[in-house]
């Protein structure tokens, strides 16, 4: 992406560990000063929204394919259903081939195996992207993924390339990623110059860190920066030391968000905790996320 726009991506292995409260919250900070854009390409389940009061201002209908079966020319050979990866088609003998919607991502391997022309083109609805302005000054796009389709890393994919479309107008893009380490998250990382990965302090936590944190090691080492933020830090019963230790070893950069409950309250609420409690621990620990930056506001 173009160089003038600097991108961060907002990471975790696992849910639930702050990366929205990271990512709405770093958005709104950097908004002061830049045109900022956030992007919520937790395209299974966006909640970036949540956060803002915002107008739409676009939407783009994402279509998927599906296989629509030709009787007349199905010589049920049974080519598609042994190729079919996620075993979506099934064949009643002597009777026909069927397609078990909810299974099927869409990939169009059944119509590429054929032998009879048999399988024809349908589209669905896979999935949408919007764009929205908010009162808080920062610019939002959205990609959803619609309930049965199955193609996050595609539906991902297709709203970082519309957001390629217009970012050169933009001084910051923040991009909060879904959980997990598979290939979105890769497409993610791979257009960003900054990494940031948000953890918790519970072995699952760190178990998870280290998955992307290898991750960043095999592909992306020394190309961009890699930074962590250990999110409810003092959990009673959690792994600090562990998860410190693992930080320190590796001379990995990082810094803490407290355990506290006025985060939990905050986020429930929809509240941005940097702007209904500017004076909070938590807020002062948000803003040393833009120190760890390198950042000034």
């Amino acid at each position: 992406m173009d160089n003038l726009t600097e991108i961060i991506s907002v990471i975790g292995g696992k849910g639930g560990t702050g990366k929205t409260l990271v990512a709405v919250n770093l958005a709104y900070m950097l908004s002061r000063d830049y045109r900022t854009l956030l992007v919520d390409v937790d395209v299974d389940n966006p909640c970036a929204m949540s956060f803002f009061k915002a107008r739409q201002l676009w939407e783009k209908k994402v279509l998927e394919f599906r296989p629509r079966i030709n009787q007349d020319l199905c010589k049920l050979c049974g080519t598609c259903v042994r190729n079919c990866p996620e075993h979506a088609l099934v064949m009643i003998p002597g009777k026909q081939v069927i397609l078990v919607e909810e299974l099927c991502a869409g990939c169009g391997v059944c119509r590429l195996v054929c032998p009879f022309d048999a399988i024809e083109e349908s589209w669905i609805e896979g999935g949408v992207i919007r764009g929205y302005e908010t009162e808080d000054g920062v610019d939002l796009v959205v990609g959803e993924l619609q309930p049965t389709c199955r193609r996050s890393p595609v539906m991902i994919l297709k709203t970082l390339n519309v957001v390629e479309g217009f970012m050169r107008k933009y001084g910051y893009i923040i991009m909060d990623a879904p959980p997990g380490a598979d290939a979105g998250i890769y497409s993610i990382m791979d257009r960003s110059e900054i990494i940031l990965a948000v953890t918790e302090p519970t072995p699952l936590g760190l178990m998870d860190l280290r998955k992307v944190y290898r991750l960043y090691q095999k592909f992306f080492h020394g190309k961009k920066r890699f930074l962590v933020i250990v999110n409810k830090y003092g959990l009673p019963g959690g792994s600090d030391h562990e998860t410190r230790r693992f930080l320190d070893e590796n001379g990995i950069a990082w810094t803490t968000i407290p355990y506290d409950d006025l985060v939990v309250r905050s986020y429930i609420s929809g509240e941005l905790i940097i702007k209904a409690h500017p004076n909070s621990e938590a807020a002062n620990s948000l803003r040393r996320v833009i120190e760890l930056l390198g950042k000034k506001i």
